[in-house]
């Protein structure tokens, strides 16, 4: 019986040591990790981004306190943004501001609270735009607003419900319960 045993301890050390190697030779090496999708993937304190359109002319620069990247959402987050907008000049044109901003990987920026617009151009009409929130589309700067939104240009401002506009053409069209105050300049007359 003890050369029956031998064989069969022999064997089954023999399996062990085939099964250990086949087992390391399945194994990269690392353990899968767990990933948390609320934590960010970095963040990053005073964040200065630079923006250039295909051509290579400066498109807009994105200033914040604080900018927070998610990669599983695709999502950035910005506390305290100032986003600057140029012409194809690499003139300064709008300034936008707001409290917090998401900017989503298909370059739609969404600003939350105090979302301020103003023009950096003496020859636009439109000087700034009020509101809570608002959306931008850095493409195409469009801009957009579902809430009460309140326009100031030369002698006349505007305030109403749903704003649709555009950076680039410098325009901006409220759409619903529209209320417009206009400053009536008076010609000096001469003293007779």
């Amino acid at each position: 019986m003890s050369k029956t045993r031998r064989w069969i301890t022999l064997l089954l050390a023999l399996i062990a040591i085939i099964l250990v190697g086949w087992s390391l030779t399945n194994d990269d090496g690392q353990e899968p990790v767990a990933t948390n999708n609320q934590q960010p993937t970095y963040t990053s304190a005073n964040s200065s981004t630079v923006v250039y359109n295909p051509l290579g002319a400066l498109s807009y620069k994105l200033v914040s306190d604080k900018v927070t990247y998610f990669q599983e959402q695709e999502v950035s987050w910005f506390d305290n943004p100032i986003m600057t907008t140029y012409d194809e000049n690499k003139v300064p044109t709008w300034s936008v501001r707001s409290d917090k901003a998401k900017l989503t990987k298909d370059r739609k920026l969404f600003l939350y609270g105090h979302v301020e617009v103003n023009s950096l151009t003496q020859d636009s009409q439109l000087e700034r735009i009020k509101t809570d929130n608002a959306q931008v589309n850095l493409v195409t700067q469009d801009v957009t607003s579902d809430d009460q939104v309140t326009i100031y240009g030369r002698s006349f401002n505007s305030t109403g419900m749903k704003m649709r506009g555009n950076l680039r053409t410098k325009t901006a069209e409220l759409l619903e319960k529209v209320k417009t105050s206009y400053e009536i300049q008076n010609a000096q007359q001469p003293q007779p």
